[in-house]
């Protein structure tokens, strides 16, 4: 469970520095009001899933230019290492990696 928490707080940071507002969760997910084109979505959407999709969080390396480099032991993006070891596979620690990036980035601009 606890996993599962962290997991949503992290898309909910990263949502909220791209602009998303209204953020609730709902059955282990989280909906709210996109950035932009609110008018297309009736004002509210589902929250890409960065730490849990390769096909959201995959965009992010591009938009925000992360270097992904896996080593042995876990993975850094742009200087964020995640160990492999504290999750359920190495995909997912390179996911959390780049969201802990693109997190990062987005706070220090502000």
């Amino acid at each position: 469970m606890k996993n599962q928490e962290n997991k949503i707080a992290a898309n909910k940071r990263l949502a909220e520095l791209l602009g998303w507002s209204n953020l609730i969760e709902v059955g282990g997910a989280l909906v709210g009001t996109p950035p932009a084109g609110a008018a297309a979505s009736r004002g509210q959407a589902m929250v890409p899933d960065w730490m849990g999709d390769w096909a959201a969080a995959a965009p992010l390396l591009v938009q925000f230019e992360i270097r992904l480099m896996p080593m042995s032991a876990g993975v850094d993006a742009s200087g964020f290492l995640e160990w492999y070891r504290r999750y359920s596979d190495r995909d997912a620690a390179a996911r959390a990696a780049i969201v802990k990036a693109v997190t990062h980035r987005l706070e220090k601009a502000k």
